[in-house]
């Protein structure tokens, strides 16, 4: 039976939930880094778990078992300070008896709740933001088991607190009690910023008490099952994954506006020239030694499917490897030393970069 989130298909990713409710069964002692390319559908299957496996029932607030659940994405928030960090993540307490608060508490999962009067220490800095959570951790941990769990954590890079500590670290050190050291709650950070999990992965005492669980792209039988029970033929389908591979968002957008689509062939081009363009965008900003750069990484991805890092790379090409991934047009899995197109449809974009789609220039293909 096909099951459905938010009013579209969720696809598969039954080994990823068998993982994650594994997972919560333990008890806590590493911070869970999921990661993985843009769109392959990290925040949807996080949110699908958080409300059809961690609750009985989401709407009523109803956690399955004994799990004290607080998810927040940072995406929907502009933290530019530490004033702002606070306003996201903290609200005063009320009553249990005002109507209010299980609405508060459905809508915005993702809040710590403080006294009051905490609270107003803590935003005049008199009062550690984060002793004061690890104290109401305590306190919810005497009857649940608490599960925090944060996406897009890398929008707190770049923030100090009274203009000296960081607010990065100091929140991933506070992780770190809550698991590590303390076995209080679990705590899952999910990241599609692949420069920022390199950073993290090679970080000695992130490495040390962090699991990195990879996210990705639909395979291929999975997509040519899902495009079948949408009734399309096989020749279709075959198509539809040489442009889109395993986008769950693009193959989605494809799905809603098909009935408007003339010809196939010519809105999947239409597609790969949008990646194309996105490339040569950046290109035109760049030295000639880091379009170089990129064109070498992008051959060895059409010729071998990833370019392979070695400790004998030079360093144009890691600074080129660091500037397209931040650019979301390259993936560099850090555990996996290789660089891959973010989607396949930027793959496609190359191939209109170095030839003519059939046999590109210099790749060896």
């Amino acid at each position: 039976m096909d099951r459905y989130f938010r009013k579209e298909k969720f696809i598969d990713r039954e080994r990823e939930i068998s993982f994650l409710k594994g997972w919560f069964e333990r008890v806590p002692k590493e911070i869970l880094w999921l990661y993985g390319p843009k769109s392959s559908g990290k925040t949807t299957l996080i949110e699908y778990v958080i409300e059809n496996e961690l609750f009985e029932d989401f709407w009523g607030l109803e956690p399955r078992g004994n799990y004290w659940v607080r998810y927040i994405n940072l995406r929907r928030y502009l933290i530019s300070n530490y004033e702002c960090f606070i306003e996201a993540f903290v609200k005063p307490k009320m009553r249990a008896d005002r109507k209010e608060e299980r609405l508060n508490a459905r809508i915005s999962l993702g809040i710590f709740e403080l006294n009051a009067n905490i609270l107003k220490d803590v935003r005049e800095r008199r009062r550690d933001i984060f002793r004061e959570m690890e104290r109401e951790l305590q306190r919810i941990a005497t009857k649940s088991l608490p599960i925090v769990i944060i996406d897009e954590v890398q929008v707190l890079e770049d923030i100090y607190i009274n203009g000296e500590r960081e607010l990065l670290k100091e929140f991933l050190n506070f992780c770190v009690a809550l698991t590590k050291e303390l076995h209080l709650a679990h705590v899952v950070i999910l990241t599609s910023n692949t420069i920022f999990i390199d950073r993290i992965y090679n970080d000695a005492r992130l490495k040390e008490t962090s699991v990195f669980y990879k996210i990705d792209h639909l395979g291929h039988e999975i997509v040519k099952g899902w495009l079948a029970s949408e009734g399309l033929d096989e020749d279709t389908s075959m198509l539809i994954l040489d442009y889109l591979g395993g986008s769950i968002h693009r193959i989605q957008r494809y799905l809603r506006e098909r009935e408007n689509i003339v010809e196939l062939g010519a809105y999947l081009k239409e597609q790969a020239f949008g990646a194309y363009a996105e490339i040569v965008d950046e290109l035109r900003k760049i030295d000639n030694w880091k379009r170089e750069a990129f064109r070498e990484i992008a051959c060895a991805i059409l010729s071998e499917g990833y370019f392979k890092v070695s400790e004998r790379d030079d360093v144009r090409l890691a600074e080129a490897i660091s500037f397209f991934a931040e650019k979301e047009l390259l993936f560099y899995d850090p555990l996996r030393l290789k660089v891959s197109a973010m989607s396949r449809i930027y793959e496609k974009g190359m191939e209109l970069l170095l030839g003519d789609g059939e046999e590109v220039k210099g790749c060896g293909k």
